[in-house]
């Protein structure tokens, strides 16, 4: 059986998190690429996310998780 890592934090450090991924949060809330602010980060349906929706980043690669359950359905699903 494989073991599965699950990573819990605090709202409060999800701007911390998105900076170890070279992201930062714009003025209006949305996440966006360090590196360049107007390139926004997409979820798995490709809408902006916005950093109290931001639940997460799958592995192995950069898309990023909404914090509803209709993003969790979808994911699972791949």
């Amino acid at each position: 059986m494989e073991e599965k890592i699950i990573l819990t934090f605090s709202s409060s450090l999800k701007k911390e998190v998105l900076g170890f991924f070279e992201k930062e949060v714009n003025q209006e809330g949305i996440i966006v690429e360090r590196a360049n602010p107007s390139q926004h980060v997409l979820s798995v349906d490709g809408q902006e996310v916005k950093i109290e929706e931001f639940g997460g980043i799958k592995k192995g690669s950069e898309v990023f998780i909404k914090n509803d359950l209709i993003s969790l359905l979808r994911l699972s699903k791949r």
